[in-house]
């Protein structure tokens, strides 16, 4: 009688396992359709902002349409008929006149004069403004691990000035892999994940994804662990620092997709080219360790967008 229970329960409790199953792949489609619906309507945005001569807003939408198309399978073979226009436009993009690539020239000109060191410590300081943002996106579903460049800048901050312990390697290789992943995942694109800004709007996880910024950002990351798992003390050894993600830190797709309007001209915007220039003329000083800790640290507590 024992056994027949047992065989009873067991094959109930399977056949609920199959439906609940059944049911998450089924929602799992209906997500991914519901995405390829985003993706044409991102395209065809971009699209028409491009028809009315609005570049920045329509590289602003052609790149989320691309981001989705090539991250995520079902989306990439609903979207065959638009992927090709669609790249060949973000292309053409990438030679006019707009804020992120003037700023990006004038970066990549400046970091062809600094050494190695200077250029990873212009990035670091770059992103020690992002954390405070993170931070607060990071209550988003599944946005948890943006929560976490607080530990990794702390690990930053002290392999400035001495080796790392192997349990702080181990935990920024890990990160790393997260991190890559999360930039994959359907929370970085699910524009639900969002938080209120001070100025009665609200900043999207995807507002990331503009000018490649979030790739940028993990290549940089993934560069800055490998140098200071080595020693950063060996910097100039080391492979060259990426500098592409440094313009983002604008932040533009927030702006482009909250406002009307040139957004050149915006105090925001103008402040944070101020600082990345500031950035700029102090890495030029070679400052010690401590120096550089004391500005990063005075980032981490800016409000690169302000919040409610």
């Amino acid at each position: 009688m024992a056994g027949f229970l047992k065989n009873l329960f067991t094959g109930k409790a399977e056949k609920e396992s199959e439906e609940q199953r059944k049911k998450k792949q089924e929602a799992a489609w209906e997500e991914k359709t519901e995405l390829s619906e985003t993706a044409e309507i991102c395209y065809r945005k971009g699209k028409e902002y491009q028809r009315k001569g609005d570049l920045e807003r329509a590289r602003l939408y052609l790149e989320r349409a691309s981001t989705l198309y090539s991250n995520f399978d079902q989306v990439f073979e609903e979207s065959e008929v638009l992927m090709e226009d669609c790249d060949e436009q973000i292309g053409a993009l990438e030679e006019e006149d707009l804020i992120y690539n003037g700023l990006l020239e004038q970066v990549t000109e400046k970091a062809e004069e600094l050494s190695n060191r200077q250029n990873y410590i212009w990035g670091l300081l770059s992103i020690s403004r992002l954390q405070r943002m993170l931070e607060r996106l990071s209550v988003c579903p599944e946005c948890e691990i943006l929560g976490e460049l607080r530990q990794v800048l702390d690990i930053f901050c002290r392999g400035l000035a001495g080796d790392l312990t192997e349990k702080e390697r181990e935990y920024l290789q890990d990160f790393i892999t997260r991190f890559y992943d999360f930039s994959d995942s359907e929370a970085f694109a699910d524009t639900a994940n969002q938080v209120a800004t001070a100025e009665g709007k609200a900043l999207q996880v995807f507002d990331m994804n503009g000018n490649s910024m979030f790739t940028c950002f993990h290549i940089f990351l993934d560069k800055c662990i490998y140098v200071f798992c080595s020693s950063f003390g060996a910097v100039e050894d080391a492979e060259p620092a990426e500098t592409d993600f440094i313009p983002c830190t604008l932040m533009e797709d927030y702006y482009l997709r909250t406002r009307e309007g040139d957004i050149r001209g915006l105090p925001q915007i103008q402040e944070e080219i101020d600082r990345i220039w500031a950035d700029c003329a102090f890495v030029g000083t070679d400052p010690d360790a401590q120096a550089v800790v004391e500005r990063m640290n005075d980032y981490r507590d800016l409000d690169l967008i302000r919040f409610a």
